[in-house]
């Protein structure tokens, strides 16, 4: 069920927010977007979203099955070459050896916030202070990425 989008302006720029109910878990989710540069701008988006949600369509519904090593494996191949060798080296090292292992089977969408934070305090019991920090900028910069695509609605492990 989708209700209506609302409206509102934010400095200059419009945003719109949709509430619909996600299928998978049945609890009521909330997808925004700003920066349209008129209310109507704001509409026409917002009403080709709720068509999208309403024909099951968004990638926020399509991506509900997808598993967080499946995710993670998918913005490596697709992102790693914007980022120096060295670099996605480090990342294909800890997605490979502690993130998947540890949260892999979780889907994208339904990793708790205090299961992530088990995962940290456990990385904090035989790592660095600076590899955890390492690990979890990676963590999130990938969750971001997919926020940006519309996979997610927000990054709760900041």
């Amino acid at each position: 069920m989708i209700r209506l989008a609302s409206y509102r302006q934010r400095g200059k720029k419009w945003e719109y927010r949709i509430r619909y109910v996600d299928p998978a878990c049945g609890k009521t989710k909330e997808i925004s977007k700003g920066g349209f540069r008129t209310k109507s701008e704001a509409k026409l988006a917002a009403s080709e979203l709720e068509k999208q949600i309403y024909l099951g369509k968004h990638s926020l519904l399509e991506n509900r099955e997808k598993l967080i090593k499946d995710w993670f494996n998918e913005w490596l191949e697709v992102y790693g070459s914007q980022v120096q060798l060295r670099t996605l080296k480090n990342r294909k090292t800890y997605v490979n050896n502690q993130i998947i292992p540890y949260l892999g089977d979780f889907k994208l969408n339904q990793l708790p916030r205090l299961e992530y934070q088990k995962f940290i305090n456990r990385l904090t019991e035989n790592y660095s202070l600076g590899t955890v920090k390492a690990i979890h900028s990676i963590f999130c910069i990938a969750i971001n990425k997919a926020v940006e695509l519309e996979m997610l609605t927000y990054n709760k492990y900041r």
